[in-house]
C-alpha cells in the first residue's frame, strides 16, 4: 500500500520517531533478556535497580518522542498521510493519521472531507458482496448487516478508514485434493472523536469506530 505525507516535512519526523521507537524497544528487550539470564540470582535491591533502569529507559524514549511532536506542532507540520485503496480496477486515495506523528490544526478536517470519496467507493462494491458488521459485545462477533445500517453509522461517523484484502488460500477437499480459494474483502471503519484515541478501548464511546466488511465469505467468529 503506497503512502505519501500531506506535508513533505513530516517524512523526516516520522523516520526519527520510528528510530527512537526501535532503539527503545531493543533497549527494553536487552534489559529483559539480562534479567531472564540472572533470574533467581538477584537480590531485592538489584531487582529494584533493574526495574528503575527499565522505567528510566522507557521515560527517555517517551521524552524523545514528545520533543519531536513539540517540533511538529510548533512548525504546523501535518500528521496526515495519504494511502491508496485498490480493488477491482478502482483506486482511491484516503487520508489517515500517521502512527508515528501527532495531530495538528486542520488535520481532522482533512480526514472528515474524505467521507464522500469513501462512500462512493463502498457504494460501487456494495451490490457485489455480502456485508457484515463487527460487534465487540456480541457472542458472535461478526453479524450480517445491511447497507442502511452501515449508512446510519456513516452519518454518525466523522471520517472513514478503508482497506482491501485480495488473496488466494488453499483448502483441502473431501477427496484430499487441494483447491485454490480466492478471498476478497473490503473493510471500512466509521470513526469519530479524537483521531489519536480511536483505537483505545478506554476512549469509547467519546472516540471510537464501527467496523464493517464486504466479502465473499463468512468472517471468523
Amino acid at each position: 500500500m503506497m503512502t505519501k505525507f500531506h506535508d513533505p516535512r513530516a517524512a523526516a519526523l516520522a523516520q526519527q520517531i520510528d528510530t527512537i521507537n526501535v532503539i527503545g524497544w531493543e533497549s527494553a528487550c536487552d534489559l529483559a533478556l539480562q534479567n531472564h539470564i540472572v533470574t533467581g540470582g538477584l537480590s531485592p535491591v538489584e531487582t529494584v535497580l533493574r526495574f528503575d533502569m527499565f522505567l528510566a529507559r522507557s521515560k527517555d524514549t517517551a521524552d524523545k518522542r514528545q520533543a519531536i511532536w513539540a517540533k511538529q506542532l510548533s512548525q504546523g507540520i501535518s500528521g496526515i498521510e495519504w494511502y491508496t485503496v485498490k480493488y477491482g480496477g478502482v483506486t482511491i486515495e484516503m487520508p489517515r493519521l500517521c502512527e508515528e506523528l501527532t495531530l495538528v490544526a486542520d488535520d481532522k478536517e482533512i480526514l472528515m472531507q474524505s467521507k464522500p470519496v469513501a462512500l462512493d467507493f463502498l457504494t460501487h462494491w456494495n451490490m457485489v458482496f455480502k456485508l457484515w458488521r463487527y460487534d465487540r459485545e456480541a457472542e458472535s462477533r461478526w453479524n450480517q448487516s445491511r447497507w442502511s445500517q452501515f449508512y446510519t453509522e456513516y452519518l454518525h461517523g466523522e471520517w472513514l478508514e478503508l482497506w482491501a484484502e485480495d488473496e488466494v488460500c488453499q483448502i483441502q477437499l473431501k477427496d484430499g485434493t487441494l483447491q485454490d480459494k480466492p478471498t476478497f474483502a473490503i473493510n471500512a471503519c466509521c470513526c469519530w472523536g479524537n483521531p489519536l484515541a480511536i483505537h483505545r478501548t478506554t476512549a469509547y464511546s467519546d472516540s471510537g469506530s464501527s467496523w464493517f466488511q464486504w466479502n465473499n465469505f463468512t468472517p471468523w467468529k
